[in-house]
Parts: structure tokens; C-alpha cells; sequence
């Protein structure tokens, strides 16, 4: 059962969360975090992502079995993408190929760094 209730991932991605420090995190994401995403191309010359969209990930282990919620997450992990907003889903599904890389943000601040490994039928 997804962290995210019933609602089933759009795709897949492989996920690297960057380390600490006081340009991304004070301390270590859990699963369930509801970062924002942005497509790589779309940060600007001042390295901020103005363009983002509630995409949040659900990290899994290697049987696709979410990580719990309580173990703090940190290095690269596979996600299963959840487009939140149902309205943009036929927006990511123009934009989105494997290979397509992106970035995880909080505010301003990028915390992580990831790459489309899969895409799953979008509705």
C-alpha cells in the first residue's frame, strides 16, 4: 500500500538527496516528504527553480516495498512519482521520457537530484 493512500504513481525515478548543509537541509528527509520538482531545464540562470510542481516521491526498497517513515533518508534511493495535481498530469505526461532529470526542492533550496527510469500509464 502506497504512503500516499490509493493514489498510484505516475513514474519511477532514481533519486539522490544531496548532502547537508545550509544551502539544502538541516537534517535528514523521511518518506512521505512533500518536496516540490523541477525539470533541470527549467532552473534559471540564478540557479532557482521557479517552475515547480507537487510531485512528491515515495521511496522503496528494492522489492518496491516503501522505506518506513520513520527511517531517515539519506544518498540514492528508486521513487515511485506521484503527481499530486490531477489537472497537470496530462502537462508532465508532454514532458516527461526517460532520462528526463529534474530536481527536488524546498523554498528556493534544492535538497535533491533525479533522473525518470520509468513511466507508468498515466490517466
Amino acid at each position: 500500500m502506497s504512503i500516499f493512500g490509493s493514489h498510484q504513481h505516475n513514474f519511477e525515478a532514481d533519486i539522490t538527496i544531496l548532502p547537508l548543509g545550509p544551502k539544502t537541509r538541516n537534517g535528514h528527509p523521511f518518506n512521505g516528504i512533500r518536496w516540490d520538482f523541477c525539470y533541470v531545464e527549467d532552473i534559471d540562470e540564478r540557479g532557482l527553480a521557479p517552475t515547480v510542481s507537487m510531485i512528491w516521491p515515495e521511496f522503496v526498497d528494492d522489492k518496491n516495498v516503501p522505506i518506513p517513515t520513520d527511517v531517515p533518508l539519506q544518498g540514492s534511493f528508486r521513487a515511485l512519482m506521484h503527481i499530486v495535481s490531477e489537472e497537470m498530469v496530462e502537462w508532465h505526461q508532454q514532458r516527461l521520457e526517460i532520462g528526463s532529470r529534474f530536481v527536488c526542492t524546498e523554498g528556493a533550496r534544492i535538497v535533491a537530484e533525479g533522473v525518470v527510469v520509468s513511466l507508468s500509464p498515466m490517466k
